[in-house]
């Protein structure tokens, strides 16, 4: 008997007896969805999207969803079936899908990852739309290599490159696509497309909140970091280092991981104050928005981050850094222009002394931009124009 025959059988039988043991493990996790809206005609268009799959695993019911991402990829599925296609989903670095479809043929491949890549290369008659969540790869490189410098210089700690290439490799941005749409700056991309298309992302809210006037006199000394994974790429490290050697300004620190605050020792101070996770759905969150005018996310390297959307669409102030995935936000953000310490202190201090009424506008004006452009319906309406210009020209 063959021997790879003989390991398969093996592992089957094993698989048989344990299988009812990881039970609740199997319902929640699968790099592979197919045949959504199959109609059995066998001439139907095909779509692959190469992105996440476990939005179709999720019980929406009982699980507390911290990403917008699930709610994005279902509506690019109902665009895309409401086009016509029958649509299989694989995760964008798990190469090891490739080997149960590779022998489907698709008309439109969506996404992007090595999947997304490799995919591409093998058919390339398909069209192919390349969705670039993050900012380009070699900007972000080299930009997230300067952030590890800087930090080594002040704190004598080599950290690796940890956010850049998880997703978008430079190889992957060398062949030209069909397509692309990015989240976040246009200009990396035109020396290979004539007019990329964009395209925000959406963001969580607070059923409970209410859009009121704060007492922006107060508030404006107070400062929200709301991230995630990679806390030095995001910035956060040059407002700890900014606000520990200040008494006026205040820091609130919200989603920061283990492994970023083991890095980052946090100094305890009045003035820095660091939550851990928090639900944005949470009656926590509204009171630490309450106590803030601004969200401030000196990262170098975004696709419009979902965390600042969020903070938005809850009226908060965006400060952020030109060029790093947010000007299409135009006059409804602050920008900074640099993300030395020095630079930031007095920035910071220039913010801090912001007249009341003014921020009391712009906070009304962000607001009112957030509910019109990062909406889950705005998302769906915007997807849907560009597929159907793409398709107009290439299909």
């Amino acid at each position: 008997m063959n021997i790879s025959i003989l390991k398969t059988k093996i592992k089957n039988k094993i698989w048989y007896f344990i299988r009812d043991y990881f039970y609740y493990q199997r319902v929640v996790d699968s790099p592979i969805v197919q045949n959504i809206n199959n109609n059995c005609n066998p001439n139907q268009k095909k779509a692959i999207i190469c992105y996440m799959t476990n939005c179709y695993f999720i019980n929406f019911e009982n699980t507390k969803i911290v990403r917008t991402q699930p709610f994005e990829i279902m509506k690019i599925v109902n665009i895309l079936s409401g086009l016509g296609f029958g649509i299989d989903i694989i995760g964008c670095n798990d190469v090891k899908a490739l080997e149960v479809i590779k022998c489907k043929n698709y008309d439109l491949i969506f996404g992007f990852g090595e999947n997304f890549y490799q995919l591409t290369n093998l058919q390339p008659s398909a069209i192919s739309i390349l969705f670039m969540t993050e900012n380009h790869p070699e900007f972000s490189y080299q930009e997230e290599r300067k952030r590890l410098d800087y930090f080594y210089a002040r704190h004598k700690k080599h950290i690796p490159i940890f956010r850049s290439g998880n997703y978008y490799k430079i190889k992957h941005l060398e062949k030209r696509y069909t397509q692309i749409i990015t989240l976040s700056e246009t200009e990396p991309l035109k020396n290979q497309y004539d007019n990329p298309y964009t395209i925000f992302p959406t963001g969580i809210i607070n059923p409970n909140f209410v859009f009121q006037n704060k007492y922006h006199y107060a508030s404006r000394k107070h400062f929200l970091w709301l991230g995630y994974n990679g806390a030095i790429h995001k910035g956060l490290d040059l407002l700890i280092d900014v606000f520990s050697q200040r008494q006026d300004i205040n820091l609130h620190i919200c989603g920061l991981q283990d492994s970023d605050r083991k890095i980052l020792k946090i100094p305890k101070r009045e003035n820095i104050f660091e939550y851990g996770h928090v639900d944005i759905k949470s009656g926590i969150f509204l009171e630490v928005i309450e106590i803030c005018s601004f969200s401030i996310l000196p990262s170098c390297s975004e696709g419009c981050a979902t965390s600042i959307t969020t903070s938005m669409l809850h009226g908060l102030i965006p400060v952020v850094i030109k060029d790093t995935g947010f000007n299409r936000l135009g006059d409804n953000a602050i920008f900074l222009n640099d993300y030395k310490i020095d630079y930031l202190d007095a920035k910071l201090t220039e913010l801090a002394s912001y007249n009341p009424d003014k921020l009391k506008l712009l906070s009304k004006k962000v607001y009112d931009f957030a509910h019109q452009n990062f909406s889950i319906s705005k998302f769906e309406d915007n997807f849907k124009t560009i597929i159907l210009d793409i398709l107009k020209v290439y299909a």
